[in-house]
């Protein structure tokens, strides 16, 4: 009955997604600190964390390579796995054997809680607050396995993968930090919930956290802008110049892995089936915006530990290829958010307080910037230009901070004031490129 703790949950979701068919409509965090510490084993660890993100203390483990402790000098890769709903931080080493399954692995594997929060800082019908898992990952999770263990810290180095609700988590992730992620993966993931099952599972399983109808995004008929801005098929074009694997079966038993012999199987079908359209869904996305990457769709197989296994073992041995040879970083990238502040590839990007949520898109290089949106928006650059007294921005002589950033704003515009995806929203949005010309 192991495989009912991965099922049970994905089946309420779309049994009641067939009953509501009709119905489809932050502050700084402060550190997490580590407060327990107990071996599992010689390279398992479960921590104990305490953190804001959440109301109470959560749990990880952190799997070591085999030799880890054999060379004090060496560093490793990091992988962060993210689990499906209802499935918990211990259900790598549990229900997919873990241990076993990464020993030839050179790399150091993170497990965290997930519960059934979608990876995601929760809405809260506006209140915000806990459980705030993305904060929990991307600001306090990785500075704390850097500063913990011996990894090499570098986005080359850093992937993510996870299977069903955590697919969707590791490519929402993924693409909304595309400057933290060298490789990322998702398997047999629900990762478009444009898709009425996927959606309505999203809006019904953050009650098995304890929390209200549609807490993580909000309703979709008032706020479908906050539902895009963490779709993975919504924002796949943020994931252009990462490495990306895209795996599923589609629902049929496969006997030749072991799957039919109980009645989990056949249910499980059922669900590897709905998730399956999420995947075609967001391939076909993918394969519209040309960004590059692996699509593997197995056939028969259901939302089994066979069908995950398979898909384990091709995810980490592409991984491993990535890890022995690193790409480097793009030089130039194309980025969109609904953040009104946000960092990316060292540039700080402040929107206008004045406007509604609403998709931002930058998109250039070192030497260039371009914005899509409104509203008067505030940017600082990377710390580049130590070197120059000043610096032309399109014609105007700015002179950098003491630590090398420039400061300019972009005029993009009247705010908007409707928030994008409502009734009379805007569509006039202002393109703006910038120069940017270092002064000899």
């Amino acid at each position: 009955m192991v495989r009912l703790r991965f099922l049970m949950s994905a089946v309420f979701s779309l049994i009641a997604a067939a009953i509501v068919s009709g119905y489809l409509a932050g502050a700084a965090a402060a550190d997490a600190v580590v407060t327990n510490d107990v071996a599992k084993s010689a390279r398992l660890h479960e921590l104990t964390v305490d953190t804001d993100a959440f109301t109470e203390p959560t749990k990880l483990h952190v799997f070591l390579p085999t030799g880890y402790d054999d060379d004090p000098d060496r560093r490793w890769p990091v992988t962060y796995s993210l689990a499906g709903v209802q499935n918990n931080y211990d259900s790598f080493a549990k229900v997919l054997r873990g241990e076993s399954l990464t020993a030839d692995y050179p790399s150091i594997v993170v497990s965290p809680d997930g519960n059934s929060g979608w990876w995601s800082d929760w809405y809260n019908f506006g209140e915000g607050g806990a459980p705030k898992y993305e904060t929990f990952v991307i600001d306090q999770l990785i500075p704390l396995i850097d500063a913990r263990y011996r990894t090499e810290g570098d986005r080359a180095h850093r992937a993510i993968m996870g299977i069903s609700m955590g697919g969707y988590g590791s490519m929402s992730l993924a693409a909304r930090h595309p400057d933290l992620f060298g490789s990322a993966a998702t398997m047999s993931g629900a990762v478009d919930s444009n898709l009425p099952l996927i959606s309505a599972s999203l809006s019904l399983t953050s009650t098995f956290d304890g929390g209200r109808i549609n807490a993580v995004n909000g309703n979709w008929l008032t706020q479908a802008v906050r539902w895009h801005g963490k779709n993975p098929t919504d924002l796949a074009s943020n994931l252009r110049g990462m490495d990306v694997q895209v795996r599923t079966a589609n629902g049929n038993i496969n006997t030749s892995i072991g799957e039919g012999d109980t009645i989990d199987d056949y249910v499980s079908c059922v669900v590897e089936a709905g998730v399956y359209q999420g995947s075609v869904s967001f391939n076909a996305k993918l394969d519209s915006l040309g960004v590059d990457h692996l699509w593997k769709d197995y056939g028969a197989g259901c939302h089994t530990r066979e069908n995950f296994t398979r898909e384990l073992l091709a995810t980490m041995a592409v991984f491993e290829g990535n890890f022995a040879n690193p790409a480097p970083d793009p030089a130039t990238f194309d980025y969109k958010t609904i953040e009104s502040d946000f960092d990316i590839w060292g540039w700080s990007i402040k929107a206008d307080l004045r406007r509604a949520v609403e998709f931002m898109r930058v998109w250039g290089g070192e030497n260039t910037l371009t914005l899509k949106g409104s509203g008067t928006t505030s940017v600082i650059s990377p710390p580049i230009y130590g070197d120059y007294d000043l610096v032309n921005v399109n014609g105007v002589g700015v002179a950098p901070d003491a630590d090398g950033r420039i400061h300019f704003n972009v005029n993009l515009g009247s705010p908007h004031w409707i928030q994008a995806y409502t009734l009379f929203a805007p569509s006039d949005y202002r393109t703006i490129t910038v120069n940017i010309e270092p002064q000899t």
